[in-house]
């Protein structure tokens, strides 16, 4: 499946990736209409059951949600079945068995499970999902083969599983009519089962038939079997002795049926899990893992290595120019040439939009990553055909020396990233190794750092909000506080030119509790003025959530400015919920004290659309990026909508920011998305002009 989805990518041209959408949303509607899925957290409890769990089970979710599987538990199989279990996903390894559930009713089934844990960069498993089938039909038909032959007989060439008895050497000794699907019963009828398993799977299958030999119980096995074109086609299989006296006596039952389409579809969760749907190049999650791994080994061999963070240098200017298209376009030609460029050891990711990074396995000292890093940046820089016209971009790389900078991946990413910004701050196209003070100051950043920490203490700052609207009603939901820095001498300056540096120096710290205050303030103002009640949504940095005080300073400030919790929400970036437990732990508590949590940008490449049911927030606000041209754009129409389906079976709200048109505006209450906010309502406005829009409909 994935060299499929990959060779359709290549065959195709950018407009089809919409189709490739399409098909991706059919394929996870098959599977939840056919599997039964379960998401736990590291402790086994519940978090999330899909539509199919529900009705197997007969429990409601509402049921099943915060409980563990006992709830299902048929105390059919003994305490040391459950303990292997927990004792190999504890491991980080996936388990498979059959278990024998219990439903609401008192009534028993039978599921084939697979539990797949997720792990954290240390390697820990953070939480599991389960895939199930229901094989109770096929439980049912095994035990009666074991009571009667005769019946067997009947029931097997009636069956749609590929049932067979061999003798204890594997020789045939009966085949249902299904083997006829796959083989020429009329060359293998005489043979051994050997002569149809793939020669790979030859000791395997052998094993597991000696088990059920030695052991008289039913024993799993997964092989290869070839069919009557040569092709090879995956099977799961249980092996049991027959021990009553007969026609049989002493041989094994092979009940077999065809996964290869399971397989498949594992393979398919698992690439949009880990996967950068755009370039199938790793996605910022999966690079870490794989780097931290990567640094396990390298640490125990005792192997420098180097690490290359890159940047498209104003590839915005390309997609304004030419197209989100002809922009997608270029990412993916970069991501071609990356794959071609380096070795098949080396970790390559897409770690957000015109970022990617790179491991150097061969690049062990600084002159060594210097001269390929150099060759490589020579090579991206190569003309691309854009528009039917030949253009060249320019790249930014920045360096960091594995263990001579950093031992840890985060460490490595943000010392390689350091070096990217001095390459940006001095112009780009160029690279840079990094370097204590690498990230040296322009006098333009000392004047804004300092001012800035003025301006924090004088009060230069000031709070406008941008309605949220209804998209059906045009009516006003809630409100977000934007902060504008308004200098004496130097202006009003943009917020992307000094959050950034106020997150770097920490004074994002004493300027966020400022922003909260006086958003609370204005709460309780238009409280008191008689509005009915509504959000407002203020945004907090992930500098802010790693203070361990946070949440009692949230709670310390809605107590003295006299404001319930369900005015205010919390806005945070997707990197906030990205392999931080602690960090979502600390989210969490934000939620108990009865604060709403959105996801800010989402869809930007850092949570996978596979991670939406596990996040701990409230909303979804799908980045402007991808509404500014849905109504021209498939691809970006399909993404929108798969955000708002994935969000509706994860109980999320969703809202759509950026909305200029009214055909934008229609074309998201289509698609299912309610909320909004953008210029085509209104820009962000002080409080005494954003009050006349507020008393149009909260009066």
């Amino acid at each position: 499946m994935h060299e499929y989805i990959h060779l359709l990518r290549n065959m195709t041209d950018v407009n089809s990736e919409a189709t490739l959408q399409s098909l991706l949303g059919d394929i996870a509607y098959a599977l939840n209409q056919s599997v039964i899925i379960a998401v736990t957290d590291r402790t086994g409890t519940i978090t999330y059951v899909n539509d199919l769990f529900v009705k197997t089970s007969k429990y409601s979710e509402a049921e099943l949600i915060g409980k563990t599987h006992a709830i299902v538990n048929s105390n059919y199989h003994p305490k040391s079945f459950f303990k292997n279990m927990w004792a190999t996903i504890g491991q980080g390894h996936v388990w498979q068995g059959e278990i024998r559930n219990r439903a609401k009713d008192g009534s028993f089934y039978w599921v084939d499970t697979r539990i797949v844990p997720f792990l954290t960069d240390a390697g820990i498993p953070n939480r599991y999902i389960s895939i199930r089938y229901d094989i109770t039909d096929r439980k049912k038909m095994e035990d009666r083969i074991r009571k009667d032959s005769e019946v067997y007989r009947l029931i097997t060439e009636n069956s749609l599983d590929y049932i067979s008895v061999i003798d204890p050497l594997g020789n045939f000794q009966y085949m249902s009519p299904t083997h006829g699907h796959l083989f020429e019963l009329d060359k293998i009828a005489s043979n051994s089962i050997y002569d149809v398993i793939h020669s790979d799977d030859h000791e395997k299958f052998a094993k597991a038939l000696n088990l059920a030999k030695e052991q008289l119980k039913s024993i799993p096995a997964e092989f290869k079997v070839m069919d009557k074109e040569g092709l090879p086609i995956t099977m799961e299989a249980n092996l049991q002795l027959i021990v009553e006296e007969g026609e049989f006596f002493n041989c094994v039952v092979v009940s077999m049926h065809d996964i290869s389409n399971q397989k498949e579809s594992e393979l398919l969760i698992k690439d949009l899990a880990y996967k950068d749907q755009l370039t199938s190049l790793l996605n910022r999650t999966a690079f870490s893992e794989k780097l931290f791994n990567r640094l396990q080994i390298n640490k125990k061999n005792d192997s420098p290595m180097s690490l290359v963070y890159l940047n498209i240098d104003r590839l915005r200017y390309v997609n304004d120019s030419y197209g989100q298209e002809t922009g997608d376009y270029v990412l993916a030609v970069v991501a071609e040439r990356l794959r071609n460029l380096l070795s098949d050891e080396d970790l390559i990711g897409r770690i957000s939009g015109d970022e990617f990074a790179f491991t150097l396995l061969q690049g062990t000292t600084n002159t060594d990553a210097e001269k390929m890093t150099a060759k490589i940046k020579e090579e991206l820089e190569k003309p691309i055909l854009m528009a039917e016209k030949t253009s060249s971009i320019s790249i930014s790389c920045g360096i960091s020396m594995f263990p001579k900078h950093a031992k840890t991946p985060s460490a490595l990413i943000t010392k390689a990233e350091k070096a990217l910004h001095y390459v940006k701050e001095h112009g780009g196209g160029g690279f840079k190794m990094y370097e204590p003070g690498t990230a040296t100051k322009t006098l333009e950043r000392i004047l804004l750092e300092n001012e800035l920490r003025k301006s924090v203490q004088m009060g230069h700052f000031t709070l406008e909000y941008q309605p949220k609207m209804n998209l059906s009603e045009g009516e006003l939901t809630g409100v977000e506080a934007l902060v504008r820095w308004n200098h004496p001498d130097l202006g009003r300056i943009a917020p992307d030119k000094f959050i950034p540096i106020a997150e770097e120096t920490k004074i994002i710290l004493p300027l966020g509790e400022w922003i909260l205050r006086e958003a609370c303030k204005q709460a309780y103002i238009w409280k008191q003025q008689g509005y009915k009640s509504f959000r407002i949504a203020v945004n907090m940095s992930t500098v802010q959530l790693e203070e361990p005080t946070i949440v009692e300073t949230i709670n310390r400030i809605l107590n003295e400015e006299r404001v319930t919790a369900e005015l205010i929400e919390i806005e945070l970036t997707e990197t906030s919920f990205a392999n931080r437990d602690e960090m979502r732990e600390t989210i969490q508590r934000i939620r108990e004290l009865g604060i709403q949590v959105a996801i800010d940008d989402f869809g930007t490449g850092y949570s996978t659309f596979s991670y939406i049911k596990e996040l701990p927030a409230d909303t979804l606000k799908i980045d402007m990026s991808f509404i500014r041209d849905i109504d021209v754009n498939e691809n970006s129409r399909a993404i929108v909508q798969a955000i708002i389906t994935l969000a509706g079976t994860a109980e999320l709200q969703v809202i759509a920011e950026g909305i200029e048109t009214e055909k934008q505006a229609k074309l998201l209450l289509e698609l299912g998305c309610t909320e909004g906010q953008g210029y085509f309502y209104s820009k962000p406005l002080p409080p005494e002009e954003c009050e006349y829009m507020i008393s149009k409909t909260h009066t």
